[in-house]
Parts: C-alpha cells; sequence; structure tokens
C-alpha cells in the first residue's frame, strides 16, 4: 500500500506537458556611433560612410537593409555603406537620417530600425591644372590645358567646367573632360575659337572669345558642382601667341642653333615665308605631344623637320603624330641622320619610306666634295659641302613603294675601303603620288652640310609637295 501511494503522488507530475517553444527572436542592429554631434563648417561631406553592427539571439544574421529615409531599402550584406547625398542649388546644409536593419536566418528584421541623424554641408569642388603638363610661355596657335576636376562630395555632384580666356566671358562645358585644347578658326588672325577635348580632330565646342595671336593671354578654369559653389579659380601663366604666317613649318631639333643658322638665308630665298619652332627651348615645346603638336601641324599644309642623330628619340616618339598628320594630307619632309643603333623594330621604319638599314656594313663616310646625285627631275645634284668626311652614314633600303631621290656614289666604309657593291646607297627617299609629286620625303644627310644649291633644293621640295 505504501509503494502504491508513492506512485499516486508521482503521477501528476510525469502527466505534465512539456513547456511550448519560445517565439523567435528578431535581430539586434547598431550603428558604430550613437549620434553625429557636427555643425557649421564642421558637419560631414555629401559622401559619407558609415558602419553598423549586428547580433542574432537565436540564430545567425543573413544581411542587411540600409536606406537614407524615407526611400526604398536596399539590402547588402556589409557592414559599412557610402552614401552621397545631393544638393540642390543654393543649398548649403542639410540632415538627413540614415536607416538600417539586420535579417536573420528567419527572414525576421529588426524592428524598430536603428536610425541616426546626419548632418551634411555641401564642399566646394577642385580644379587644379597639371603643372607638368603646362602650356609653354610660348607658342604656335593652339594651346592644351590638362587638369583635374574634384569634388570632396564625390565626382557625380560635379555639374559644370567653366573656361574662360583672358578677361572674357566664363564658357559653360561638361566636367567629365580633362584635357582641352583651344585653336583659334583662322590662325592668321582675330576669330573664335575652337575647343576640342583628349585627342579628337572635331571641335566639341565654339567660343566666340578669340585667342590673341601675337600677344599674351591667360586661360582660367574652374568648376561648379550642383549644390552651385565654385571653386577657386586656376589659372595658367601668361601665354604669347604666335600666328599663323605661313604654310611652311620649320622644326628645329638639331642639337644646337648651328644648322637653323646655316639654313635660315636659304629657306626665305626658296619659300619666301614659313614659321620657324625651335624644339630646343624647353619654354617653347609643348610637354603634350598630342594633342597640342596635332593641333599645330595640322595648320601645316608642309613641315620640315631637322634634327641630330643625338635626337633621334623626338622622332621616334612622334609616330602617332606622323602618321596622324599625313592621314589628314599633310606633307612631311624628315631630315635626320639614321644612327646605326636603329633596328628593324623603330618607329621610323613602320610610317617612312624606309624598310631597313643596312647591317652588313654601318657608319659610312663621305669624302669632301663627294657627290649626292639626283634620281629625280627637279631636283638639283648636291654635293658634301664640309672640308672632312661626312661621317656616321647609315643607307637605308627603300620600301617597295618607295623612291629614290638621292645617292652618293662615292660612299666609302669606315676603314676607307670602297661601300660593297649590291648595298644601298641611298641618301634621300620618297613616297611618290600617282601624279608624281610626292607626300613624304626622308633625308638621311644634313642639308645645312651638303653644298651645291640648296635653294633649288628647298625650291624643288616645295614643288614636290604641291598637289
Amino acid at each position: 500500500m505504501r509503494r502504491l501511494g508513492l506512485a499516486l503522488l508521482c503521477l501528476p507530475l510525469a502527466c505534465q506537458k512539456k513547456d511550448s517553444p519560445r517565439p523567435k527572436q528578431p535581430p539586434l542592429v547598431r550603428f558604430f556611433l550613437d549620434s553625429i554631434g557636427l555643425e557649421g563648417e564642421s558637419r560631414l561631406p555629401s559622401r559619407f560612410t558609415l558602419r553598423w553592427y549586428g547580433d542574432d539571439p537565436d540564430g545567425y544574421i543573413v544581411g542587411y537593409e540600409v536606406r537614407l529615409s524615407p526611400q526604398d531599402w536596399r539590402f547588402t550584406t556589409q557592414q559599412e555603406s557610402t552614401f552621397v547625398v545631393p544638393f540642390t542649388a543654393g543649398e548649403q546644409y542639410k540632415d538627413v537620417v540614415v536607416e538600417v536593419r539586420a535579417v536573420d536566418n528567419d527572414g525576421l528584421r529588426t524592428t524598430p530600425p536603428a536610425r541616426l541623424r546626419v548632418p551634411l554641408r555641401n564642399s566646394p569642388p577642385l580644379c587644379k591644372l597639371q603643372p607638368q603638363l603646362a602650356p609653354p610661355d610660348t607658342t604656335l596657335p593652339a594651346i592644351t590645358l590638362s587638369f583635374t576636376l574634384e569634388d570632396p562630395d564625390g565626382s557625380e555632384t560635379l555639374d559644370s567646367l567653366y573656361l574662360r580666356i583672358g578677361n572674357g566671358p566664363w564658357f559653360a562645358l561638361s566636367p567629365r573632360h580633362r584635357l582641352l585644347t583651344l585653336v583659334p578658326v583662322d590662325p592668321t588672325a582675330p576669330s573664335p575659337t575652337y575647343i576640342f577635348a583628349g585627342t579628337s580632330l572635331t571641335p566639341i565646342a565654339t567660343l566666340p572669345t578669340p585667342l590673341p595671336l601675337d600677344d599674351t593671354v591667360r586661360i582660367a578654369l574652374r568648376v561648379k558642382d550642383q549644390g552651385g559653389l565654385f571653386s577657386e579659380i586656376e589659372t595658367t601663366q601668361p601665354i604669347y601667341i604666335r600666328r599663323k604666317t605661313a604654310d611652311w613649318l620649320f622644326l628645329d631639333s638639331w642639337n644646337n642653333d648651328e644648322a637653323y643658322t646655316a639654313l635660315e638665308a636659304d629657306l626665305r630665298s626658296s619659300w619666301g615665308a614659313y614659321d620657324y619652332w625651335n624644339l630646343r627651348l624647353n619654354t617653347h615645346r609643348p610637354p603634350a605631344l598630342i594633342p597640342t603638336w596635332l593641333h599645330i601641324w595640322r595648320l601645316y599644309p608642309r613641315i620640315f623637320w631637322i634634327g641630330s642623330s643625338i635626337t633621334i628619340e623626338d622622332l621616334e616618339a612622334a609616330e602617332v603624330l606622323i602618321e596622324k598628320y599625313l592621314q589628314q594630307g599633310g606633307r612631311l619632309c624628315v631630315n635626320f641622320p639614321l644612327p646605326a643603333r636603329l633596328d628593324t623594330t623603330s618607329a621610323i621604319f613602320r610610317w617612312s619610306p624606309m624598310d631597313s638599314l643596312s647591317r652588313q656594313e654601318q657608319d659610312g663616310l663621305l669624302p669632301p666634295n663627294s657627290p649626292v646625285q639626283a634620281q629625280v627631275s627637279g631636283f638639283p645634284n648636291l654635293t658634301n659641302g664640309l672640308p672632312f668626311f661626312l661621317s656616321g652614314i647609315n643607307p637605308p633600303y627603300p620600301k617597295g613603294t618607295a623612291q629614290v631621290l638621292y645617292e652618293m656614289p662615292g660612299l666609302i666604309r669606315g676603314n676607307g675601303q670602297p661601300w660593297p657593291s649590291g648595298l644601298p646607297r641611298t641618301a634621300a627617299i620618297g613616297f611618290p603620288t600617282a601624279s608624281g609629286k610626292f607626300l613624304q620625303i626622308y633625308l638621311i644627310l644634313p642639308l645645312h652640310q651638303l653644298g651645291g644649291p640648296r635653294t633649288d633644293f628647298l625650291t624643288a621640295l616645295q614643288n614636290a609637295f604641291l598637289p
């Protein structure tokens, strides 16, 4: 009987139901900052980053939903996000509310979401000319401006780029540009100004303000953001712009002034007028090979470029420039010696009428008074005009469509022995047109060191380049 009593006493306990399961708990989330107590100029820029953290007491977090209230929620698995808040014109300060809620593995969301008031200000943008690509203090009629545009609130808030020539009015452009070239519509007289972007040969705009020719000018830039704030004005140094005076452009890359000094009278006697560009002077030398050089070259239908073996790198670096100029219909005479170190991979052999140099013999000699004989009618015979040997001569092989203009029958080897038969003796070579004119001519002997009627040669060269 005692045993039964014990059993009956224990029966109610054995019959009790198990506890009901707890309901699922939503996840928790908090910003790393409880508040942002900044006012006035200390407010955050309109581009800002916030971070948060979350926890789920009975599961795990699969992600977060974030929004600038009251916009739509945006899902992310990250624990930080960068926001960009636009400002309307004239608006300098504003407060925004950022909300974040966590989403757990059961699909539950933080309720209510974490909220943070963010005080913002509109920061002025920045415009800076790149000093390493600044225009020279003297130039022919083309100026390239390279610059950076930034906004602490994000580049997407930039509204307009403004450009001003001298004291003229500001002209608005798209803020996407970072490289602009200014060229007068008429490079010989006051006229409106074309603006080219990047390396394009099609202008994006025409400014009514002229570039002053044979005078100095400063070009100014500034940028405006969507909130109406302007950057500080960025201005070039004074730039003297020479007007175009002729259809010939003479480029001087010789290593000193002796070449131009010897040729100056011949050039004026033969061509009457030409524009001279001294590439030895860094203050005259545009730093941007393209587009500055190309826009200057395009102003001239005929170019004569003289240089030495020391400056041959200038010529090699100008490959794209030369190709574009020739494609535009320009006529080019290049007068650079060919150093033996050039190999078949040199850029010069890609655009010039020359295929390669002889590798069997190099650095030939041309004795004093030795003839440089014309192979094309209309060109005069010339000679070595120096009282000593012309040295370092490396005659090229012509390309299949090229025509030899001059040869050196008296060329000898560096040891004084005759130049081997079968090797080229070419002194000048060119690409002819169907009408018997020439598109391009390459002369490997320095013209200023040649004797004979140089004026006749320059006159023949002009005739060969005429349409």
